[in-house]
């Protein structure tokens, strides 16, 4: 679930914009998330707000994070942005990691939510930025039963008019009406689209006002199918599974009609004509056949074994089949490099430095397992948001690894005999999550 608060820019002083929510409007505290570990999903209130109504480039803004959820005593948390800088402020229980920011302690939540603050300053130059946020709301049980997790991305502008757009995956100019963003208005950013409503984003023939085919498809999105439909080309569908292959298409043998029209499809790729099992639309399974026809055999569901760097998959659908690759030394590169599950446990820095989430850093963490820097200072982003993550980093670590291993590591305090606080188990988490969402947006 994502909510999307717009914060007014110099260009519009004085503007109120509310939260927008149009996946989940009847939900004010936000409905599952994608799950964070051992943390279970939940309705947890999370926003971000600015202490500035009009934000201008080059201003320094607090920004102040509330988390809240029924039944919660303290609360955790993960954020990051893809412009500016943060600068941690006194008192308020956050470090400084490559990725962004995230808490040293849980916060205790007094009058139903807790609150942690932090100065951010715009780029010098109009435009927008995205804060993700990743919420923990937790019971204090010493133990990761009954908390709560979910996960926002909140919009502010800077020095531009604001202007919404949503997610266009097929580059057909409408866009998912669950996936908004505020950005400077004018052109649509890379991927993005004006208009929103499009009922299915990996058609680019199917959007509001598209010409309606005899397909069995809604094109144009009025929620009918095949109304005053234009008949199309068939081809030659020798198993009936919906789908034409090359030699069809080529036989000269067309007819033009409807999708239903018994012996002929309108549908190209299909890859096995004579096998109905085979086609673009099938689910690739583990059986030494390219299901999918994408020229791909078995890809992503070969039996895989080993963790962290030994991770492989195996060359069959056998599970006695795959060999997990050698452990390699540890290094402080936020990764299992030994393939023991656990992230740069015990990784070597420099003296006076210590392995803080993937990087070697002077002070605070106290030990090799992944510390953090909660000494004050800014951490300037890059270009990509300002991920600090190397090309490795975030993908062999599962549900991550708590100081003695109790499930996976997420609990909301260090437990009995334990060397590290909640904080760090929740950091590699939510780390983690944060790179795997940056890889799915751009797929």
């Amino acid at each position: 679930m994502r909510r999307i608060l717009l914060a007014c820019l110099a260009s519009c002083p004085g503007l109120v914009l509310g939260l927008v929510a149009p996946d989940a409007s009847a939900h004010s505290g936000g409905v599952s998330g994608s799950g964070c570990g051992c943390h279970g999903s939940g309705d947890v209130n999370l926003s971000i707000t600015a202490d500035m109504a009009s934000i201008s480039p080059g201003d320094t803004v607090t920004m102040t994070i509330s988390i809240g959820a029924a039944g919660a005593n303290e609360a955790g948390m993960f954020v990051q942005s893809n412009a500016g800088s943060f600068t941690i402020l006194g008192g308020q229980g956050l470090a400084q990691v490559p990725a962004g920011l995230t808490h040293t302690q849980p916060k205790s939540i007094n009058g139903g939510q807790a609150q942690f603050s932090f100065d951010w300053t715009a780029p010098g130059s109009p435009g927008a930025v995205r804060f993700e946020l990743w919420g923990v709301a937790a019971n204090g049980n010493n133990g990761s039963s009954g908390d709560q997790y979910d996960e926002d991305a909140f919009d502010f502008v800077f020095g531009c008019n604001p202007q919404m757009f949503w997610r266009d995956f097929d580059g057909d100019g409408y866009g998912r009406t669950n996936l908004p963003l505020t950005h400077c208005e004018g052109e649509p950013p890379e991927g993005y689209a004006a208009a929103p409503d499009d009922c299915d984003d990996n058609r680019a023939d199917t959007y509001p006002n598209a010409p309606e085919y005899c397909n069995q498809v809604d094109d144009d999105c009025d929620g009918d199918v095949d109304e005053a439909a234009i008949p199309v080309d068939l081809y030659p569908d020798g198993d009936g599974d919906g789908y034409y292959g090359q030699l069809e298409y080529e036989s000269g043998d067309t007819v033009v009609g409807c999708v239903g029209t018994e012996g002929y499809a309108a549908e190209p790729g299909d890859c096995r004509p004579l096998d109905p099992g085979i086609n673009p639309g099938a689910e690739e399974v583990c059986n030494g056949f390219d299901d999918d026809c994408d020229a791909d055999v078995d890809e992503r569901v070969r039996p895989q074994c080993g963790e962290g760097w030994c991770r492989r998959e195996s060359v069959n659908c056998e599970e006695a089949s795959c060999q997990p690759g050698e452990p390699r030394d540890e290094e402080c590169n936020f990764f299992d490099d030994d393939c023991d599950g656990l992230v740069d446990e015990d990784a070597p820095c420099p003296a006076g430095e210590s392995c803080q989430a993937g990087e070697c850093r002077a002070g605070g963490g106290g030990g090799g397992e992944g510390g953090v820097d909660d000494s004050g200072g800014a951490a300037t982003l890059g270009d990509d948001g300002g991920t600090g993550l190397g090309g490795s980093g975030g993908s062999g670590f599962g549900g991550g690894a708590g100081a003695d291993g109790d499930e996976g590591g997420c609990a909301c305090r260090a437990q009995p005999g334990g060397s590290a606080p909640w904080g760090l188990g929740l950091m590699v988490v939510l780390l983690g999550l944060a790179r795997r969402r940056r890889e799915e947006s751009v797929r």
